[in-house]
């Protein structure tokens, strides 16, 4: 029994069908598949199944960008975090520092006489301008 082939291209090439051709050459010469073969899809089958898998791809790669833009996004909120709090630290512990030295010059001007009271009264009144300066 001799199998099928199409007709020789070249007298040294000939392709040997184990079964018959799924398709027929319509008007156009356009292929068009054979009706009734359940196993061969159209072509408008396959296009709006690939269009399915494409637009599910985009959509992987459109959630996979948000993630990584969000994660980006967290590393940046937390270092501007840690930067005010190292601000509110230093803040808080400048206005602690004033706060002490004012103290220690109130006890101080207690103690001094009249001449050098005047002096830590100037420079309490400095200490002053400096605290409304920082806030």
């Amino acid at each position: 029994m001799q199998k099928e082939a199409f007709p020789a291209i070249s007298t040294d090439v000939i392709f040997p069908l184990s079964h018959s051709l799924n398709y027929k050459i319509g008007a156009n010469d356009h292929i068009a598949n054979v009706k009734g073969d359940p196993k061969v899809s159209s072509m408008k089958e396959i296009v709006a199944h690939e269009t399915v898998l494409l637009l599910e791809q985009q959509n992987c790669l459109f959630v996979y960008d948000l993630d990584n833009k969000f994660e980006k996004g967290l590393i940046v909120v937390a270092k501007l975090f840690e930067k005010a709090k190292l601000r509110e630290a230093t803040s808080l512990g400048k206005h602690f520092c004033l706060k002490k030295l004012r103290d220690a010059l109130e006890s101080l001007k207690r103690c001094v006489t009249r001449r050098n009271k005047d002096d830590v009264e100037e420079v309490i009144a400095m200490l002053e301008a400096l605290e409304i300066e920082l806030t």
